[in-house]
């Protein structure tokens, strides 16, 4: 029986196959690093045209934003910064680019008379790739939105509260006894919904009323006459304070909260020492330097009282609303933007509208209640007359959004 001995693969052979094999392997290496480049650029180059065109949006928003509450106005300033052609804001490295804009209110921000909002969308449909043709992605589509509120109350304020906690604020429009003091209550509900529209972090808010208390550990006592009569009876009962919001809600536990809720009515009423006490807690210690000073002053009605430890003589007793006007104009010069309610003028048939000195004549000149509080404020257009005392919180929302006007700030959108 022949047997036979396999002949071996010549060596020449060998050494084609392993070439082969290389090649192969260098091929399929070569592939592989393409398609991780491809990726490296297409998708930096993807996460570039993302950044691009959320900045492009954030600004339109803020542009947008500066313009509310006219809605119009609005749209076609977020319109002309967007990336669009002929936007300022267009990138030239990015085709296809549409903005879309919108206007909404969010009714945790103030000023939504109709809008406070402005959101912009921009979208670049079928940005093209450049290596990733090679796996079959010949494009991406990118989608941004960004949402900027006006106003967004993001300037830094010292602000006081200036409260009428006279008697009449617990009587109804015909000066009968209110023994639920209503038009008190309604005052409190408006300051808190004010509070509830400050940044604690950026606004601080103190409270000054009238007639002052006896002390600050009776601040939340009745006051009666005397109060006005000692010269250490303080009119301002919680000085600058920025506890008053925790966690996104009233603090209750906060001195400025508490004391709101705590004041009762009774007595007189005297406007010109409160104005000056609060000016006097604006100047002083308690203020944020170089932060713009705001008073926020609310009375029912005229003047009729003042201190005895002035002249019978003296404006202050003998002309207490035209001293109220005077007190004001001076803290006025310094640069103080007063904003003033009159609340329910028109009660007891306009009798709370008479002026009188502290005997109970009509002063001389003659004088309204409703003429020296809009005197008071700062501007026709920072005073507000509202016979229906229930629109206390609404006025008290205006002050608000009004304090806020013309700062934009861009916000979470998906937080909305």
């Amino acid at each position: 029986m022949n047997s036979r001995i396999p002949e071996s693969t010549p060596p020449k052979a060998r050494s084609r196959e392993q070439g082969q094999v290389l090649v192969l392997a260098l091929i399929f290496v070569t592939v592989v690093l393409l398609g991780i480049a491809a990726l490296v650029v297409d998708v930096g180059y993807a996460y570039y045209a993302h950044r691009s065109l959320q900045s492009q949006a954030d600004a339109a928003a803020l542009a947008g934003a500066q313009e509310l509450p006219d809605a119009t106005r609005a749209q076609n300033m977020a319109n002309s910064y967007g990336g669009q052609p002929g936007g300022k804001n267009a990138n030239p490295n990015i085709q296809g680019i549409q903005t879309t804009v919108t206007t909404k209110c969010i009714v945790s921000i103030p000023g939504c008379d109709p809008v406070n909002a402005v959101v912009v969308t921009e979208r670049a449909a079928k940005v093209p790739t450049i290596f990733a043709k090679l796996l079959g992605i010949d494009h991406f589509d990118i989608k941004v939105k960004a949402t900027a509120c006006s106003p967004c109350g993001t300037k830094p304020l010292d602000i006081m509260l200036v409260l009428d906690r006279t008697g009449s604020m617990c009587q109804d429009h015909n000066g009968n006894p209110d023994p639920a003091c209503t038009d008190l209550n309604n005052a409190k509900t408006g300051m808190k919904t004010f509070l509830g529209y400050m940044d604690p972090a950026l606004q601080h808010v103190g409270l000054a009323v009238l007639p002052p208390a006896s002390s600050i550990g009776n601040k939340c006592a009745q006051p009666t006459a005397a109060n006005y009569n000692n010269k250490n009876s303080p009119y301002v009962i919680v000085p600058l304070s920025s506890d008053y919001i925790k966690n996104g809600a009233l603090n209750t536990n906060s001195d400025l909260v508490k004391t709101i809720n705590c004041v009762q009515a009774n007595d007189r009423t005297a406007y010109a020492n409160a104005i000056e006490a609060a000016q006097a807690e604006l100047e002083g210690p308690h203020g944020m330097p170089d932060a713009p000073n705001i008073m926020v002053f609310l009375s029912d009605g005229a003047a009729n009282i003042g201190p005895t430890y002035y002249p019978t003589n003296s404006p202050y007793r003998m002309q207490p609303c035209h001293q109220g006007v005077w007190s004001a104009a001076t803290v006025k010069n310094k640069s103080t933007l007063i904003y003033s309610i009159g609340y329910d003028l028109n009660a007891q048939n306009g009798g709370a509208n008479v002026c009188t000195d502290y005997n109970g004549n009509n002063e001389r000149p003659s004088i309204t209640a409703y003429s020296a509080i809009s005197q008071i404020a700062s501007r026709p257009d920072t005073f507000f007359n509202q016979p229906n005392p229930g629109q206390l919180k609404t006025i008290f929302s205006q002050i608000a959004a009004d304090l806020g006007h013309g700062t934009s700030a861009l916000i979470d959108n998906d937080a909305q």
